[in-house]
């Protein structure tokens, strides 16, 4: 009796809760979505101004030395003296390695002693070669008279036949000097070349200085058998230091030989001048090769160093900040500010410059956007920071 007294009760607060839940469903008001229009986005702005500009590219290289030299002998023989060692400043001319020389001494001996045998020789041929003109000359005189005696009897036939084959001898002995005097220039130009060529052999068994240098690596040692062309001994020249890089031929077009250059070592700046630079491009990288010479003082090869290559000078062109140029499609445009609004503006860009960028298609003064030009669009309202 209980039970169903409660569970009357339970139901007839449910029916009047969702009565009431009706009543506030019938009778809520209508709600209507407004639009609140968008406060104008806030702009910096900038203005189209004049302005000299230097560009400067900056490009990082090595210091390497001016001149290397990997010397070799150009003979071979026992290594018997190393005057060097590696970190050694050595002078032009003086002497580094030496190696055994006495075949070389013996070569230049011979060959002198066979020039003067011909140079003598020679000598003989020519005074012989005068005796046997004045010779001949008898011998035909002889020949002449024994004609006009005539050759009836058997004695005058054979002291004319006699006196003939002496004239023939006396011709063959004759021509043979002369072919020997008239050969005589190139004979001895031969024994001299080989008498040049043993002193140069000579000189080859010792390795000079070509410049002065430091000496960087030293490869043989005493009592080494060196052969002809095995490497000996290399030598650098540090006095000064050579500053290579790879440009573009932008850059390139601007520089000229002689150019001084600001170049940065770790801290340090000092000035060096274009010593070398490529008219051809390299095929591979496109780039030309170029070389900045200065004072090695306080350097050391390998060090790395910034040179400031300076560009095409321009004078009073029209820039904008690079956070004005808004890249779009492959075009460049800027917001320029009309009556609260941007207007999205065509340009063509000229060149870059550190934080600002030369253009054309815009009258100096012209008020743009500044920065944020990404989040614009053409036409929309703004309010100037």
């Amino acid at each position: 009796m209980n039970v169903n007294l409660n569970f009357m009760r339970i139901s007839g607060i449910l029916a009047v809760a969702a009565v009431l839940v009706v009543l506030l469903v019938l009778t809520r008001p209508e709600t209507r979505a407004e639009l609140q229009p968008l406060p104008p986005s806030r702009v910096l702005l900038d203005t189209v101004r004049l302005m000299d500009i230097q560009p400067v590219t900056v490009i990082t290289g090595r210091l390497q030395p001016v001149r290397k030299a990997h010397l070799r002998f150009e003979v071979s023989a026992q290594l018997i003296e190393r005057l060097v060692e590696p970190g050694q400043i050595v002078f032009a001319g003086e002497l580094l390695l030496k190696i055994e020389d006495g075949d070389f001494l013996d070569s230049v001996d011979e060959a002198r002693a066979i020039l003067l045998l011909e140079e003598e020789a020679i000598d003989r041929d020519r005074r012989l070669l005068e005796l046997s003109i004045k010779q001949r000359a008898l011998v035909e005189r002889e020949l002449q008279r024994l004609r006009q005696l005539g050759k009836e009897s058997l004695a005058s036939r054979s002291n004319y036949d006699e006196v003939e084959q002496r004239l023939l001898r006396q011709q063959a002995d004759e021509a043979s000097l002369r072919h020997s005097v008239g050969t005589s220039v190139s004979r001895l130009q031969t024994r001299r070349a080989a008498l040049n060529r043993a002193q140069r052999n000579l000189r080859r068994t010792r390795l000079v200085a070509p410049f002065a240098a430091t000496v960087n690596a030293v490869n043989v040692g005493v009592g080494d058998y060196v052969s002809s062309g095995q490497p000996a001994i290399d030598l650098v020249q540090l006095d000064e230091l050579d500053l290579s890089l790879e440009v573009t031929g932008t850059v390139v077009s601007s520089l000229s030989l002689g150019r001084v250059i600001n170049v940065t070592i770790g801290e340090h700046s000092r000035t060096g001048k274009i010593v070398a630079m490529a008219a051809d491009p390299d095929a591979n990288t496109n780039t030309y090769a170029m070389r900045i010479r200065l004072s090695g003082s306080g350097l050391f090869a390998g060090q790395l160093a910034r040179a400031e290559l300076p560009g095409e000078f321009m004078s009073q062109v029209p820039v904008v900040p690079l956070t004005a140029v808004l890249r779009e499609e492959g075009n460049n445009y800027v917001f320029r500010l009309s009556n609260g609004h941007v207007v999205k503006t065509p340009i063509r860009l000229i060149k870059r410059h550190q934080d600002l960028q030369v253009i054309d298609g815009l009258p100096v003064n012209t008020r743009i956007v500044a920065n944020d030009v990404a989040a614009l669009a053409d036409q929309q309202a703004v309010s100037v920071e």
